[in-house]
């Protein structure tokens, strides 16, 4: 509350005039509390048609990358966000908090190095871990699975990694075997990861895979390359769905210089959600100058419908009913919306430096002067 107004101001039938003397407001040692009065939080659900987005990307270790992920995703906030290679074991994986996300599924090597899958799901949707890890063979086929309940569908997301030093008969077998079993349990099916197959290419690999999983109604997305470096392009990422039901869709490319894999997000359109507004939170600031206005209006009341009663029930109703009066008036309820998503410490600079860091990462895998390359990219990791 700024300066006291000097005007005259009607409060419930009582005129107040704020040029009297402070010298008997001072007396009444009224002392404010500082913290803010949280009277009520209140939220509103409702189902719309909205854009239900997919992110994938094969990170390449995600230990020290969330924050940088976060401010990326910041402006579209995803409900999924599947990462491959991510290069951890499962104590440190269940350690990684990415805000407003949980971890949901996760597949993480135990006898080789790096690897793993793993699928964060926005916490304002509900979602369950699909038990896949009999399907799973380091380097072979890495697996994980997650379903999301929506209000009219439920959807299931497979995120898998194939290493290239991996068997790939063992990987069609298996993918086979774990597609048969999660269509029993699933209408709607989306796959994406790291096949190490070149999409860009006619190879016997492309066209094994895109067969098998055309059996299952499921097609490629991505027509763009996911991976550029030493002036070489492949789209080894892809996503597949099912085109037939889930026909309304975009899909582009993320280059947010995190990995030598580019992400790729899939945006579906027209899917119902559950709205969840904004929180609102209802409080009262308290201040010097409230306390002084409060104050003031106290030290004019002559308090005469108090005293004038014998009953001191009825006394007191009337005293509490003159005080909250004028406390309501000198101390209103504001309202302010909750947000989670404030990170104080992420300054402009930082944003800036992040920026500057995307820029450099993109100038080295493009540039054929290998000195520079190392250079540049030195600049980057640190």
């Amino acid at each position: 509350m700024g300066d006291l107004n000097t005007n005259p101001k009607v409060i419930t039938g009582r005129l107040y005039n704020s040029q009297h003397s402070a010298e008997a407001a001072k007396q009444l040692n009224f002392k404010p509390d500082r913290n803010h009065d949280q009277v009520n939080n209140a939220s509103v659900n409702k189902l719309l048609h909205d854009d239900f987005l997919i992110f994938h990307q094969n990170i390449r270790g995600l230990k020290g990358k969330t924050d940088e992920i976060m401010n990326d995703i910041a402006t579209y906030q995803p409900q999924v966000l599947c990462f491959t290679e991510h290069h951890l074991e499962s104590h440190q994986l269940e350690c990684i908090q990415l805000q407003n996300y949980r971890l949901v599924a996760k597949f993480c090597r135990i006898t080789y190095r790096y690897g793993g899958v793993c699928i964060y799901v926005h916490e304002s949707l509900q979602s369950s871990n699909m038990e896949i890890l009999t399907y799973c063979k380091e380097k072979d086929l890495e697996v994980c699975s997650a379903r999301l309940y929506l209000p009219t569908r439920s959807i299931c997301i497979v995120n898998l990694y194939r290493s290239p030093s991996g068997n790939f008969d063992y990987f069609i077998q298996k993918l086979e075997t774990l597609l048969n079993m999660v269509l029993t349990n699933s209408r709607e099916l989306i796959i994406c990861g790291d096949f190490n197959v070149n999409f860009m290419e006619d190879t016997t690999h492309k066209k094994m895979l895109n067969s098998l999983l055309a059996t299952f109604g499921l097609y490629p997305t991505i027509d763009f390359p996911t991976r550029i470096y030493n002036n070489s392009m492949t789209t080894i990422d892809n996503i597949f769905i099912n085109k037939v039901n889930l026909n309304n869709f975009t899909v582009y490319p993320c280059i947010n210089g995190l990995s030598d894999h580019d992400a790729q997000i899939i945006v579906l359109h027209n899917i119902v959600l559950m709205k969840h507004e904004k929180q609102l939170s209802f409080y009262r600031r308290f201040n010097a100058e409230a306390v002084m206005d409060l104050n003031i209006k106290l030290s004019y009341e002559s308090w005469e419908d108090v005293l004038s009663h014998n009953d001191v029930n009825m006394s007191f109703n009337k005293f509490l009913n003159i005080y909250l009066t004028l406390f309501y008036s000198s101390f209103p309820t504001k309202v302010a919306y909750n947000s989670s998503h404030s990170k104080s410490w992420l300054t402009q600079g930082i944003r800036i430096s992040c920026r500057t860091k995307r820029k450099l990462y993109l100038a080295s895998r493009h540039s054929p002067d290998r000195n520079r390359n190392i250079f540049l990219k030195d600049i980057v990791r640190f």
